[in-house]
């Protein structure tokens, strides 16, 4: 059960005249971070990414998807949770398997776009990755939190008087999110920018 977006996953959903339990993803990262054929599907509460990039109905056979380039997307693919949270994780990754910037860049490169930067690209990436750095080492990104309880309101069937209840997600007591940017240092951020970049290029969307 990956995680989803927030709001989306809170949202009540009605069943048999009552509310359905809140979504909660899986608690570790190895659980949740899988290709999303394995994914769990709940029929009335759809994944919003995948929907968003044309997600097939559950419920019929898909002989053909359907593509179709919308402008919500790209604000998807810039802004959302789960893209961050990849770019992130990218970048730690490669901080791992080199010291220096350049070789850092170029890394990042082949592995995004399955090739070597040219010289005038390498060097822009770079500036802007330096660029980047100091803007991180002046602003300190809000700390993630998840809840652990959320207030539900309902109309009392028999007598039409509304009441409240907590819903308790137990999931999110000892949960284990992904890598988020409060937790990790400027360069690691300048660097997850640099892959949220290529994840927008057009050579990463169109070609790979």
């Amino acid at each position: 059960m990956p995680e989803i977006n927030m709001e989306v996953a809170l949202q009540p959903r009605m069943i048999q005249f009552s509310l359905a339990p809140a979504y909660q993803p899986s608690p570790l990262p190895k659980q949740r971070n899988r290709r999303s054929l394995y994914a769990y599907r709940v029929r009335g509460q759809p994944d919003p990414f995948l929907e968003l990039f044309n997600q097939p109905n559950p419920n019929n056979s898909c002989e053909e998807r359907v593509s179709e380039s919308v402008t919500p997307q790209v604000f998807s693919l810039m802004n959302s949770d789960l893209i961050n949270d990849r770019s992130i994780a990218f970048a730690t990754r490669v901080e791992k398997e080199f010291d220096t910037l350049k070789m850092r860049v170029k890394r990042i490169v082949q592995l995004a776009l399955g090739r070597v930067p040219v010289p005038q690209e390498w060097n822009h990436l770079e500036k802007y990755v330096e660029k980047m750095i100091k803007y991180h080492e002046s602003h300190d990104p809000k700390k993630n939190t998840y809840p652990t309880s959320i207030t539900r309101s309902l109309v009392e069937e028999a007598t039409g008087m509304p009441f409240e209840y907590e819903e308790i997600l137990p999931v999110f007591k000892d949960y284990k999110s992904d890598t988020k940017a409060d937790q990790v240092n400027p360069q690691t951020r300048a660097l997850a920018d640099l892959c949220l970049v290529l994840f927008n290029s057009n050579e990463f969307i169109y070609v790979y």
